[in-house]
């Protein structure tokens, strides 16, 4: 009785093993990794509350050549309506706002779909819209908080 439970054991430990073995692992490239989040009104934190963070954003978000202010159309505060430059990828945030992609080494500038218009997170100088660098063998994180027309600045 003993020896059938001992090979029992065993087949069960060699199965399980075999199992796992056969699972192909999938090395995922992507080297921009990122989340959009919305925050609406004050997020300044509080005595009695920390900073929120933001609501996750479904959303498209527009990768470009690094791209200056000046080829922004009916440029109002961070939004404009048009940009006049290379479209290199469009990005689809999930639910949870999160969004990845791989990118060829390069400066790009980064711009989301909001308020029915093109939302510049952030400038980079006076002349620069939204850059961010894709290196060789390093992701890049991004994370875009939106701060729209509706809410207190």
């Amino acid at each position: 009785m003993y020896k059938k439970i001992s090979y029992l054991l065993a087949g069960f430990v060699l199965l399980t093993f075999l199992a796992c073995r056969s699972q192909k692992i999938v090395k995922v490239n992507d080297n921009l990794l990122g989340v959009v989040l919305e925050q609406k009104y004050n997020s300044m934190p509080m005595s009695d509350r920390p900073s929120a963070m933001g609501t996750p954003v479904a959303t498209n978000l527009f990768i470009y050549k690094a791209t200056r202010i000046k080829q922004l159309d009916s440029l109002n505060g961070h939004f404009c309506s048009r940009i006049n430059g290379d479209l290199i990828a469009t990005i689809q945030s999930d639910a949870k706002g999160s969004f990845n992609a791989q990118l060829q080494p390069g400066i790009y500038s980064v711009f989301v779909q909001y308020e029915n218009a093109k939302y510049i997170p952030y400038f980079s100088g006076s002349e620069w819209t939204a850059l961010f660098e894709i290196k060789e063998n390093t992701p890049t994180q991004l994370e875009i908080i939106l701060r729209g027309s509706t809410n207190i600045q």
